[in-house]
């Protein structure tokens, strides 16, 4: 249990330097959600997805063999694709994450994360280094 009569210079020194060493190591994962992708695949493999690791379509690709289908089926094929590769880089995101971390990380995008390092750098005293911006 925290007492803070007890509290030494020491304590907030050990504090301090693990809070920098979480944000540095965060930094070094902001650059690679970066060049994040997920991947994904519908109707046997006719239709496929890509998506960055903040989600957003990258690429749809479909197979000429997909005509065959009504287009309900195309567009639900298309949509799940789609969906897949999302799950593809929300998942890849957060392994990451974890790994940089050490520890269970709220799901994030990258925006967010780059929003919240940020303010993790402002309340420390130090610059965000301009090759993280």
């Amino acid at each position: 249990m925290f007492d803070p009569d007890d509290f030494q210079l020491e304590d907030f020194e050990r504090i301090a330097q693990r809070s920098q060493e979480a944000v540095r190591r965060l930094g070094g994962v902001l650059g690679e959600l970066g060049t994040l992708t997920g991947e994904g695949a519908a109707a046997g493999g006719l239709v496929g997805a890509t998506v960055d690791g903040g989600g957003r379509i990258q690429e749809v690709t479909l197979d000429p063999r997909v005509m065959r289908l009504d287009s309900g089926s195309i567009a639900e094929a298309v949509t799940e694709a789609v969906r897949m590769a999302q799950d593809d880089a929300q998942r890849k995101n957060q392994e990451m994450l974890r790994a940089a971390m050490g520890e269970e990380v709220p799901t994030l995008d990258a925006a967010g994360i780059q929003s919240w390092f940020e303010e993790a750098t402002r309340s420390m005293g130090e610059p965000l280094p301009p090759d993280m911006r």
